[in-house]
This record gives C-alpha cells, sequence and structure tokens, in this order.
C-alpha cells in the first residue's frame, strides 16, 4: 500500500476566468508565479472558476493564499488583502465575480480546519470576452505577486 503524500504547506490558488478579460487576473498572476523559483513548501494551483474543487485541496495546508478579481466599489486596478474571515463578514456585499464564492465555500469547510486564509483581490477594470488583461490591471501583477511573496515570507518583513 502506497503511503499518502503529505500536501505543501501553502497553496496558492489563481480564480478566474481566463476568457473576460479582468476577471481572469488570478489566473494570470499564477502563470507569472509558475515562473519563479519558489519555495519546496509552496504548491500552486489555477482553480479557474470552480470554487469547490478547492475543498479536497484544503486538508493539510497551514496557508492558502487565494488571487482573484474582487469587486470592492475601488478604482480598477486597487489590490486588497482580505482574510477570510473579513470576507464572511462583507457577505452581503457580493465582493465576487462567481455565482459561488470562497466565502461561500469557506463557510463550509471552515469548521473543520484551522488553515489561514488570505484573499488577494485586484479591482477589475473591464469584464468583457478577451484573453487579455486591460492596461490597468496587467500593470498591477509585478505588485501582486511581491504581495503574494510577502505572504510566503513573512519573517523577511519583520525590522
Amino acid at each position: 500500500m502506497e503511503k499518502e503524500k503529505k500536501p505543501k504547506s501553502i497553496l496558492i490558488v489563481g480564480v478566474g476566468n481566463i476568457l473576460l478579460g479582468d476577471e481572469g487576473i488570478g489566473i494570470h498572476v499564477i502563470k507569472k508565479l509558475e515562473r519563479l523559483d519558489l519555495p519546496a513548501n509552496v504548491e500552486i494551483l489555477d482553480m479557474g472558476v470552480a470554487a469547490f474543487s478547492l475543498i479536497p485541496h484544503i486538508p493539510g495546508r497551514e496557508k492558502i493564499i487565494i488571487v482573484d478579481a474582487v469587486k470592492a466599489g475601488g478604482k480598477a486596478g486597487s489590490i486588497y488583502r482580505f482574510s477570510i474571515n473579513e470576507i464572511q463578514k462583507e457577505k452581503d456585499k457580493h465582493l465576487s465575480l462567481h455565482e459561488v464564492s470562497i466565502g461561500d465555500i469557506w463557510s463550509f469547510v471552515q469548521p473543520h480546519t484551522s488553515t489561514e486564509v488570505v484573499v488577494i483581490g485586484v479591482e477589475p477594470g473591464q469584464i468583457r470576452w478577451g484573453m487579455e488583461l486591460s492596461p490597468s490591471l496587467k500593470e498591477k501583477i509585478p505588485q501582486v505577486v511581491n504581495l503574494i511573496l510577502k505572504e510566503i515570507y513573512p519573517e523577511q518583513n519583520k525590522c
């Protein structure tokens, strides 16, 4: 019998529909992260829009970082960092562009895990057919990647 493989402690998840312009920001960020030399304890997942597919990837993780387009009322390209608890408190405001949000999924899973969940959201500008990001979002990818790296390497951010 094969020994069950333990998951990596940090999971970075890109969420979005790459066919709808800025709605695909999470996937574009994942593609950029795939080109970096990340620590061995980090796994990257392109989840698309299938929020329920996150559930089997949660057990055994210490931290999950989710990157997605988030409508929070800011200027296109605004970058937000939310804890999953903050998102659940704002459930009356529909931050997600998907029918089932990560907050909805987390409400099912939270009683069964102590995993820390961080959502890095980017305010979309153009949601339309096409695989290209708007210029205001394309230029934000390096900032989003740096924010994710700060989540992965928190000890390097202490003074």
